[in-house]
């Protein structure tokens, strides 16, 4: 296993290790406090007199290098190296998007006010301009491997986790006739969990076998890479949240509704709805975090890296430190979301929304997501609804996934379905909820 440890670091390897969450569900009109992490707008005039989340969950992982079939996987007898489908390239790239939303709720205080407030527990990993050849070598076991050269590359990797405590304001600013405007706004309180980042500068590594004596292979090196972690690896520190560092974001979101319903008549009033918003403006501050920038001309054996028990001591015992400094910022995953509804007969609905990164992912220490489209036909009700979601990502290609809500429950998977019946999955999304809603009087 530490055969990989120096590659890894070189190029920020392929564990997969964003944002995109609650494929389906969240274009529900009962989705509720879920609702509001991607526009805060949709809380006010609500289906929710108040909802209370216990918890809920929400995990995305894709990539372009792997294609997987998943019930061979589920099986247990599954080989990465051997079974999967490799879709090489020199740039190949990953995420990894967790987000967990503790205990909030929202309340509608009028029929034009409401406000909501959250607690949650997010983090995103972004793995970019990977050498999928490199890759597939190290993976390899070493009594098989050949001798091999790699040049020109500059990978970044990232990881960021923190929590947010949030409020939300939505207010309606026009309700005339056939028109109905609302929008809202997000602040939020960030604490900084964990951030590390690999960036490397015009690498090159060659490993030269040694048939004889494995242990004594080399690999040699040229090249830039600047590290950085939040807290202090150098003392034998383990990463954990930084309660002396902080930021703050802002969501933004707009919701207008073309009205073609009575105002008494059963189910939502809207034929067509647009909403756009844009979250995750803001930024974390790691006040600990060091940066090193170190200079890797030079040759390990494969012995140097299987005695190493951490990356950042073999960095500082077999390179060269160029630069060191103290305190990083790392960005919110900025995006645009845009959202198109039609409601066709007040059961049946058709859906198209976006995500698109505002973020550059390639940049240092860059926090990004993915971006998608989504189109979701959805059969909805107050007590019930059911979602087909067919899914574009960036990464990963299109999957189609399914999920239901059933009073409090909530389950769904925006690529179960293709999953299924692929050899060639490329993405896996989970989703599960707990929460206590509280109706209007009206349907």
């Amino acid at each position: 296993m530490k055969r990989t440890l120096l590659l890894c670091c070189f190029f920020g390897s392929f564990f997969y290790a964003r944002g995109q969450s609650y494929f389906g569900f969240r274009d529900d009109n009962y989705a509720g406090i879920q609702a509001v992490l991607f526009n805060p707008s949709a809380i006010v005039d609500s289906k929710y007199k108040a909802d209370v989340t216990v918890a809920s969950a929400s995990a995305t992982l894709q990539n372009d290098l792997y294609g997987l079939n998943f019930p061979e996987l589920l099986d247990g007898s599954y080989d990465l190296q051997t079974d999967a489908n490799k879709h090489i390239k020199s740039n190949n790239r990953g995420n990894f998007n967790v987000d967990i939303l503790g205990p909030s709720f929202m309340l509608n205080l009028a029929p034009t006010h409401a406000i909501a407030l959250f607690s949650r527990v997010r983090s995103v990993t972004n793995v970019m301009d990977v050498n999928g050849e490199l890759v597939n070598q190290v993976n390899q076991d070493i009594d098989g491997s050949k001798s091999f050269l790699f040049t020109g590359g500059s990978p970044n990797a990232v990881s960021n986790s923190w929590a947010e405590i949030g409020a939300s304001y939505a207010t309606v600013l026009l309700d005339r006739e056939d028109h109905f405007i609302k929008a809202g706004i997000t602040l939020k309180y960030l604490m900084a969990g964990t951030n590390g980042y690999i960036n490397g500068n015009d690498l090159s590594i060659a490993f030269n076998k040694n048939d004889a004596n494995p242990a004594l292979s080399q690999y040699y090196s040229t090249g830039t890479l600047r590290t950085s972690a939040s807290y202090d690896y150098e003392n034998g520190k383990n990463p954990e949240f930084d309660a002396t560092s902080a930021g703050v974001g802002v969501d933004l979101g707009f919701t207008y509704e073309y009205r073609t319903n009575c105002h008494t008549c059963i189910g939502n009033r809207y034929k067509l709805k647009a909403a756009v918003s844009i979250t995750d403006i803001g930024k974390l501050n790691y006040k600990n975090a060091i940066e090193n920038t170190y200079n890797l001309t030079g040759s390990v054996t494969q012995d140097d890296i299987d005695s190493s028990d951490d990356i950042f001591e073999f960095f500082n015992t077999h390179y060269t430190k160029t630069s060191s400094r103290k305190g990083v910022q790392a960005n919110l995953p900025t995006a645009l979301h845009t959202n198109f509804d039609w409601n066709i007969d007040n059961r049946f609905y058709l859906n198209l929304s976006t995500d698109i990164g505002l973020v550059d992912a390639k940049k240092i220490n860059a926090t990004a997501i993915a971006n998608s489209v989504s189109f979701t036909p959805r059969y909805e009700t107050r007590q019930f609804s059911f979602y087909l979601p067919v899914t574009w990502m960036e990464y990963s290609g299109t999957q189609v996934g399914t999920g239901f809500r059933a009073g409090p429950i909530f389950i769904g998977s925006g690529s179960l379905i293709s999953n299924l019946f692929s050899n060639d999955a490329k993405a896996c999304n989970l989703y599960v909820g707990l929460k206590l809603p509280i109706y209007q009087n009206y349907n």
